[in-house]
């Protein structure tokens, strides 16, 4: 596939103290091409609302914040086999997201951080999903996008923290924030709502990828938090919009640039709006881990988030319907 042309805008010489050595900034076109054989699996009414998603090898596993079911594993002929119930403790789920990056894999598993507190590693085995929990730390702040890996939990502060890009924590040294790029912060000045961002880890490949929610940026790091390259996306930079009194974000009004983000072994793909109200059609730009581009997909209505499968030949999306509900979409991948 024809890979759209990177541009160099050059090498910058002075950074935060965080970023001490060269990092590479480049620019890539919005030229996308039309991701095609869109199909509709199955849609839920406005009495559901699946929010997070993933691919095992039998099934698509979906959580869902509106009802009792919050957990739903769906088969190859799109129909509920299992399912997890809202509840407290050790072997259910209250406040449940997939984490980005898997530090342990099996055939139909998911690792799962329930309410900034749990880890909970599942197995659907036997029409059974089976939970084996453990604590993560009793310290743990509200976040998202978390990323397991052998020494460290990344991830991102839900309300922001400062004007860092994300955290690593392990119970021996705590925190440690990540510093946003120099030239992003000095746009942006210290609005912390302002740096959110999405986030995927390689641990083999020690790259970390945050994909900024307010600007239309994504950046790759090594896993001590070391920026090593920054992309735009287009060539007019995108902003966030601040309040009249200059001190917090217009969240309303400011466009959603990176909305959403997923890794396989070979890629990394992050979900673009670029629309203050989501009304666009959605854009997937496609990386692998050392932050070359691969390809930018224009999809045929707005997405909410995705997953790929492990050997990149399809992607599912989840899409808003204007009655409430949602559609679950499948796409083929031709990369």
């Amino acid at each position: 596939m024809k890979k759209n042309a990177l541009f160099t805008l050059g090498l910058l010489l002075s950074f935060s103290c965080n970023n001490a050595d060269l990092t590479q900034y480049k620019v890539i076109s919005t030229e996308a091409i039309p991701l095609q054989s869109e199909t509709i699996l199955f849609s839920k009414d406005s009495s559901s609302f699946f929010y997070d998603l993933k691919i095992t090898e039998d099934y698509l596993l979906f959580l869902d914040s509106s009802t009792d079911t919050i957990l739903q594993a769906y088969g190859n002929d799109n129909r509920m086999k299992l399912f997890s119930l809202k509840g407290r403790g050790d072997s259910a789920l209250f406040k449940p997201q997939f984490t980005k990056s898997n530090l342990q894999k099996t055939k139909n598993g998911a690792q799962i951080i329930d309410n900034d507190l749990y880890s909970k590693m599942l197995v659907l085995k036997e029409g059974k999903i089976l939970i084996r929990s453990s604590i993560i730390s009793q310290n743990m702040i509200n976040s998202f996008d978390y990323n397991i890996t052998s020494r460290e939990i990344y991830a991102v502060p839900t309300n922001g923290q400062s004007d860092y890009q994300f955290f690593s924590y392990n119970t021996t040294d705590d925190y440690y924030w990540v510093d946003a790029d120099s030239i992003i912060k000095q746009k942006i000045g210290n609005i912390p709502a302002a740096y959110l961002s999405h986030l995927c880890v390689k641990e083999k490949a020690d790259v970390v990828v945050s994909a900024m929610r307010f600007t239309n940026s994504v950046q790759f790091y090594d896993l001590k938090g070391k920026l090593k390259q920054v992309i735009k996306f287009g060539e007019n930079t995108i902003l966030p919009i601040k309040t009249g009194d200059g001190k917090s974000l217009d969240i309303l009004n400011t466009p959603k640039c990176f909305i959403g983000i997923c890794g396989t072994s070979k890629y990394v793909y992050c979900l673009y709006n670029g629309t203050s109200d989501f009304s666009s059609p959605s854009n997937i730009l496609v990386f692998n881990w050392n932050g070359d581009h691969i390809s930018t997909f224009q999809c045929n209505r707005g997405l909410r988030n995705i997953a790929v499968d492990e050997d990149n030949s399809f992607l599912i999306a989840l899409s808003s319907r204007t009655d409430g509900g949602t559609d679950v979409l499948k796409y083929k991948l031709k990369l």
